[in-house]
């Protein structure tokens, strides 16, 4: 059995005007041939799963090509034209493969392309012909579409969030792919869409709704009325033409498969006005935290900047606020800027300037605040996330500096990433327990690592290109007859749809 594998993961936020280039994929890592086994074997990601399934079974692993890049603006087509030249290539050159076992985000849009996940899976299927199997794992956040599913064998995504579950899942995916490889069976996977996105931090996989409608997929796999599910919540800032929220099910027969997709999509879609996340004016938050004498922080969370959700996190919007309330609060907080990591270094640990924090990546975005700080500390930007999520990962922030302005001490730095994790401050002498108020720029990862040391979590209702309120942004592409933007309470839950190979079982 051989099996050709290959990834390619970036979370696109349309209203982030910086577009993702080949730079941001070679810093979050390309990887081809032994160096993609080497880099990824015994590693808790997608690929890290597919592997260790591949060698379970006994099958051989042929390198193909990996490109990742932390979440942004639009990718550059070319970056797309780029794998899809290198991955036809590798397909050329293996004409004897199995399996074709990738790893995707699966929410990616290009300048020119609004279905980049759909594209590529169109482009192996048309390389490889009928009798190769094709899966594909992804994020909870995917914009799973037509084209992709019926250019898929296998579609399998988390089914955690935050997402904790990113090894299992690539497993997943592998495992049902040899399950068709070895043992001719039969599978069957129908996907339902629905035309609905919803704010990322309105859910949790960890208690709620959400967390119920996920429980109920997985007791039908431990009865055995099915295979696998997956209920995907697309990624909310992502303003393309085509797509929507979905639900994919994976069965032995085609109408288990098609029943269990339309009862599930249907209680998401039934669903879908709970899934709102209560938001805090900001004011109420900072007097929250000034009267916070608990020993542990208040948790602003300003999703509206998260990297982790493709924002440029460069928003000193809430700094502005912290520094002008009426008494002084302990704060931490995050901001990328590249151009004051480089202002401290020239002016060294210890000494005083003016910086103009904020607003460097989207000067239409955000304006920048004037402060006096103090250099604290000048680093190279490498720590490891303490998880659970990616636990022991290697980050690179890109050169950091951490600059005290009164009573709030500010990590800047190139890029943020790991922004759920507690770490990101950590590693850099800011240490979140000591503080009353806590900025984290995040949706929902950073709960696993937070929920246990803050009094209390509060989402704010802040400006930014990963908006919690949707409706403060302009979208153009949506297709019409879109939840929440019209009026859908006529709406039922279409007919699922099978994927290629099941509907030519028929």
């Amino acid at each position: 059995m051989k099996i050709l594998i290959c990834g390619f993961h970036q979370e696109t936020n349309s209203f982030n005007p910086i577009i993702t280039d080949m730079e941001n994929f070679r810093q979050g890592g390309i990887f081809e041939g032994q160096e993609l086994i080497s880099r990824f074997t015994g590693k808790q990601n997608q690929l890290g799963g597919i592997i260790d399934a591949v060698l379970e079974a006994k099958g051989k692993i042929i390198p193909g090509y990996s490109m990742t890049s932390q979440s942004g603006g639009m990718v550059n087509n070319e970056v797309m034209v780029h794998f899809l030249t290198k991955m036809l290539q590798i397909i050329r050159e293996n004409k004897t493969i199995d399996g074709l076992f990738c790893a995707f985000h699966g929410a990616t849009q290009t300048t020119q392309n609004d279905d980049a996940f759909g594209t590529i899976l169109e482009a192996f299927r048309n390389a490889v012909g009928k009798n190769v199997v094709i899966t594909a794992s992804c994020d909870l956040h995917a914009n799973v579409t037509e084209k992709a599913v019926r250019n898929a064998d296998f579609i399998c995504g988390y089914q955690s969030y935050p997402h904790i579950d990113c090894y299992e899942t690539g497993f997943r995916s592998a495992s049902i792919g040899i399950r068709r490889i070895l043992n001719k069976e039969n599978l069957y996977m129908a996907h339902t869409l629905i035309p609905m996105i919803v704010p990322a931090n309105g859910y949790t996989s960890i208690s709620g709704l959400f967390h119920d409608l996920l429980q109920k997929g997985k007791n039908l796999v431990k009865e055995g009325k099915i295979c696998d599910f997956t209920i995907f919540q697309m990624q909310p800032w992502l303003d393309v033409s085509v797509g929507g929220s979905s639900v994919l099910v994976i069965a032995d027969s085609k109408n288990a498969a098609k029943k269990h997709a339309c009862e599930l999509a249907a209680a998401l879609w039934e669903q879908r006005d709970n899934f709102w996340p209560d938001l805090w004016d900001v004011n109420d938050i900072l007097a929250l935290a000034a009267n916070n004498k608990t020993g542990k922080p208040v948790i602003l969370v300003d999703s509206a900047d998260s990297t982790n959700a493709g924002a440029t996190g460069d928003s000193p919007v809430i700094l502005k606020d912290i520094l002008e309330y009426q008494e002084p609060i302990k704060t931490a907080f995050l901001l990328d800027d590249d151009k004051a990591v480089q202002q401290a270094e020239r002016i060294g640990v210890g000494n005083k300037g003016t910086f103009y924090l904020g607003g460097t990546k989207a000067p239409d975005l955000f304006n920048p605040v004037e402060v006096q700080a103090v250099v604290r500390s000048i680093h190279d930007g490498e720590f490891l996330q303490e998880g659970p999520a990616g636990r022991g990962i290697n980050r690179s922030v890109g050169k950091a500096a951490v600059l005290s302005v009164g009573s709030v001490d500010v990590l800047i730095c190139k890029n943020a990433v790991g922004n759920g994790d507690p770490q990101l401050y950590r590693h850099f002498g800011i240490e979140p327990v000591f503080y009353q108020l806590v900025i984290v720029k995040a949706n929902t990862s950073f709960l696993a690592a937070y929920q246990h040391i803050a009094s209390k979590i509060c989402w704010a209702d802040t400006p930014g290109a990963a908006s919690a309120n949707l409706k403060r942004l302009n979208y153009q592409r949506l297709p019409n007859g879109f939840y929440p933007f019209n009026d859908l309470k006529s709406y039922r839950v279409s007919e699922p749809i099978l994927s290629w190979n099941s509907e030519e079982k028929e």
